[in-house]
């Protein structure tokens, strides 16, 4: 490979790819081509210092973003090297998510954890049916505490090392001392991890095993991580250790860190240098997505900030359009502008991406019936996932225990699925059993078989469940699709689907076709048998960016991380609302939300709009707002205010100034305030030095001022 691969490189990128060994830490500024430059230094290893794929190892969040990574080292290697044996293209790059990573080394080496082979990695909703379990074993009311949010804080709770302050109420910290050790001795009862303890384990397993130590630091010469910001701390300790050599190459942006609430860790970013004493830093500060007056705006937002080292970005595009800033009356007016502003430039473009984007899920509700009225396509990104539904569950519940028939939250999905006649009475019979005899459900629902304990009807449909789970379990290397055939064959589930009527039996066949083929696919790229299909599955996190263009999409903020759009929509800018009231009096709080803000702003490539309601309805009370702070913090020459004429602003300090007076300072009056900026009367009362005026200022909100003293400039 020629260096002039290297020539679609800026300075700061290209000095960052061709960084010599040792800890570096990338500092790249929205937009400016963070992965390209991972994409790059992988390839530049590879090409130009001679290190085997297979010594790189590169670690990110998604699984999208890892295929993504794969995909363009395979295309850039392939473009611009001689031709190369499979051995020796990018392919051999290991590149996994975090979780993906711990999964793969504990398969290898899980027995120096005491780990089973063949376990059961847990999702979201096995984990929370055996946390259900648990919490009445252990007298843990759901009136009291929802299940979601034990589950967050048993969660919590794992990963800052069974030891939270940050769980506010005190009893419950109490129950998670009594409530996780019992959750974890269940897990382990049934052969079984969670996603937490796929971290956990892989620090564990790392620190203690000398096998996994002695093949990592074999494997893996270089390692590189996407999106550092968003690390926790276990995922940095797993870094330390995977890298005794030092040869750590950490991409991530500081002002983009909005992962608290998950467990991510800014100093992670923010004390690399003091944590790798030979580190050096690089900011890439050249931004090639948004226009120079959107960066603008976002900038002088940002540096508010104190928890951040700072970079500036540099526009690589036009100046563009200022920001524009809508003040409407209540939340429809503000959804009615919105879509409004959509439909007139839908007219002039049918293919532009547009996304409205709000600080909480409750916020669609007003667009999406506003967008619903006017017919503009959009979709809320986000919904029901396919690995999330009925029917593709059950039979990945069925596949579960062909590998492992102790998953007792695979038996209790399935065991009546379709119904075979196992009720209520008898599946208690069966955890009654399995209780008492210290066993797993299939165990305990077996020596009830064997014993003859059961009525005909039940021991009949029980007897074929162990019949359809033993003849799926007959060949342990089976490959997936092959069991899925047999399930479906001989389960019943294909007929049950009839009895839904035709539209829904259509759509589950063909949800459950599309689960057959990805099997197939899996099967078809490398050797996978039916348990490396169930960890391809179990790996698939939260929703990625959305597959296809979509001309509109509905999201949160924190859902818009790491996408772009033509037009971008900020609405609900409202203090309370966003920052929203729990980063009340907390400063690292606010500041997560102003990066937030930052995120939101930055996702916009050629227009972005900014939104707030003076009025909102929240259940049956319609309250006042107030403007964001965040908009007081944009300076008013880099915000366009179409409410008020631009070619009148920014008068010299005495022109058209009303210091008291009655006449132009009536309702309608556009004015100017050196501190409050622009806004409208709307009220005014009283005569002479007592007259009072209140003015709604579109970026301060609404004053009321006496309008002797007040200084206001009539401009319109």
């Amino acid at each position: 490979m020629s260096l002039a691969f290297l020539d679609g490189l800026n300075d700061q990128q290209r000095q960052a790819v061709t960084a010599e060994d040792g800890p570096l830490l990338v500092l790249a500024g929205a937009g400016s081509g963070k992965t390209r430059v991972i994409v790059y230094r992988i390839a530049y290893l590879i090409d130009r210092k001679g290190v085997l794929p297979g010594a790189i190892l590169a670690v990110t969040f998604t699984n999208k973003a890892t295929d993504e990574m794969r995909s363009r080292v395979n295309e850039l290697l392939s473009r611009h090297g001689p031709s190369r044996p499979p051995g020796q293209t990018g392919g051999g790059v290991a590149i996994h998510t975090f979780h993906a990573l711990c999964l793969r080394l504990l398969r290898r080496f899980g027995e120096d954890v005491s780990l089973r082979p063949g376990f059961t990695v847990y999702g979201a909703d096995d984990r929370k049916a055996l946390l259900r379990r648990v919490c009445r074993e252990v007298n843990l009311s759901e009136r009291e505490w929802s299940l979601s949010r034990v589950a967050s804080a048993v969660s919590t709770h794992k990963l800052r090392g069974f030891s939270d302050k940050k769980v506010g109420d005190p009893r419950l910290r109490q129950a998670l001392d009594v409530l996780v050790p019992r959750y974890q001795k269940e897990l382990q009862a049934q052969g079984a991890v969670d996603f937490d303890d796929l971290l956990l384990l892989g620090v564990e397993l790392m620190e203690c095993s000398e096998r996994a130590q002695s093949f990592a630091a074999r494997r893996f010469q270089h390692v590189l991580v996407d999106e550092y910001q968003d690390t926790n701390r276990i995922q940095y300790r797993l870094l330390r250790l995977l890298a005794p050599h030092g040869n750590v190459f950490v991409v991530g942006d500081e002002d983009q860190s909005i992962y608290n609430f998950r467990g991510a860790d800014l100093r992670n970013i923010l004390d690399f240098e003091a944590d790798f004493p030979a580190a050096k830093a690089i900011k890439l500060e050249v931004n090639y997505r948004s226009s120079g007056a959107i960066l603008k705006a976002a900038s002088a937002v940002i540096e508010n900030n104190r928890a951040r080292k700072g970079k500036r970005l540099i526009p690589s595009l036009e100046e563009g359009e200022r920001p524009e800033l809508h003040a409407a009356e209540d939340e429809h007016e503000e959804a009615a502008f919105v879509a409004r502003t959509i439909a007139r430039a839908r007219q002039s473009d049918e293919t532009f991406q547009s996304a409205v984007l709000v600080r909480t899920h409750a916020q669609t509700r007003v667009f999406e019936e506003e967008l619903v009225a006017r017919g503009i396509p959009h979709r809320v990104l986000g919904g029901l996932r396919f690995y999330d539904r009925r029917e593709i569950k059950d039979v990945l519940a069925y596949l579960r225990l062909a590998l492992n028939p102790i998953d007792d939250a695979a038996f209790v999905r399935v065991v009546n699925v379709p119904q075979r006649g196992i009720g209520q009475a008898t599946t208690t019979l069966i955890a009654n059993a399995a209780a008492s005899a210290g066993t797993s459900l299939w165990e305990a629902s077996l020596s009830m078989l064997e014993g003859d304990v059961l009525p005909g009807r039940p021991r009949v449909g029980l007897t074929r469940f162990h019949e359809i789970v033993d003849m799926s379990r007959q060949a342990p290397g089976a490959k997936a699709s092959s069991v899925m055939r047999l399930v479906l064959e001989k389960s019943g589930l294909l007929e049950d689907f009839e009895r839904e009527g035709e539209a829904t039996a259509r759509e589950r066949r063909e949800n459950v076709e599309q689960l057959v083929a990805a099997a197939v696919e899996l099967e078809s790229r490398e050797r996978a048998d039916l348990a490396s299909f169930l960890d391809s599955v179990s790996l698939l996190g939260a929703v990625d960016a959305p597959s296809g263009p979509a001309p509109c999409l509905l999201m949160t903020l924190h859902a818009a991380k790491g996408l772009e759009f033509d037009v971008v929509f900020l609405a609900g800018l409202e203090e309370g609302l966003f920052p929203h009231v729990r980063a009340s009096g907390d400063v690292a709080s606010l500041e997560e939300e102003r990066r937030l803000f930052y995120v939101g702003m930055t996702r916009a490539k050629r227009r972005l709009f900014l939104s707030y309601a003076r009025a909102r309805r929240f259940a049956y009370q319609s309250s006042s707002r107030s403007p964001s702070r965040f908009l007081t913090e944009i300076p008013d020459d880099r915000l366009n205010m179409p409410s008020m004429p631009t070619t009148q602003r920014g008068r010299s300090s005495g022109e058209g100034r009303a210091r008291g007076a009655e006449g132009p300072l009536r309702p309608g009056a556009l004015v100017h305030h050196d501190k409050f900026g622009d806004g409208k009367v709307v009220d005014a009362s009283g005569s002479g030095p007592d007259r009072k005026v209140t003015v709604v200022f579109w970026k301060a909100g609404r004053k009321r001022l006496v309008a002797q003293y007040a200084k206001l400039q009539i401009v319109g």
